[in-house]
């Protein structure tokens, strides 16, 4: 058996370190995927109809998440200007069965995110948001929760919460 002399243990201290390190350290940085963040919906159920500032709203929403999403380092945002007849066309996405695939593919995406916020009143609304994994076809993340209120402060707020849920999975 070959022993480092006695009197230097440094030799073994620096090789545990290196050890150490190599196992926890990864060689290259994971690149952040490329998402087709697909603008909010509104699923009105409440009779209320249409108020004003309710398209601005779903917007900060998408922005709001967008940008936390790009935060993590683990999601890259694809631009999806160019596609804004085509995602205009799979509307309602919450009910068309994945018809959001291709015009996700084309533009680049490795994974969608797909959100809707359900309004049953001024007060009450639940928000859904679900990551898919285009290559398997299959759902990866989902969070959903209510939310209070019917302004910009609620919508932020249960973006901020969801999205908290969706990046810890």
């Amino acid at each position: 058996m070959i022993c480092w002399p006695s009197h230097s243990r440094r030799p073994i201290a620096i090789v545990a370190l290196l050890a150490a390190l190599a196992a926890t350290t990864p060689l290259h940085a994971e690149e952040p995927r490329p998402a087709a963040v697909l603008p909010f919906e509104l699923l009105d159920t409440s009779g209320e109809g249409s108020k004003p500032g309710q398209a601005e709203r779903l917007a900060l929403a998408t922005r709001t998440l967008t940008q936390i999403l790009e935060q993590s380092g683990r999601y890259r945002a694809v631009d999806l200007a160019p596609f804004a007849d085509e995602i205009a066309a799979t509307e309602p996405r919450y009910r068309c069965d994945g018809c959001w695939q291709m015009v996700a593919k084309k533009a680049g995406a490795a994974v969608v995110v797909v959100a809707v916020v359900h309004k049953v009143s001024t007060l009450i609304s639940t928000m859904d948001i679900r990551i898919a994994d285009l290559a398997s076809e299959t759902f990866i993340a989902h969070a959903q929760g209510q939310i209070r209120g019917d302004t910009d402060t609620a919508y932020v707020r249960g973006v901020q919460f969801l999205a908290e849920r969706l990046l810890a999975k």
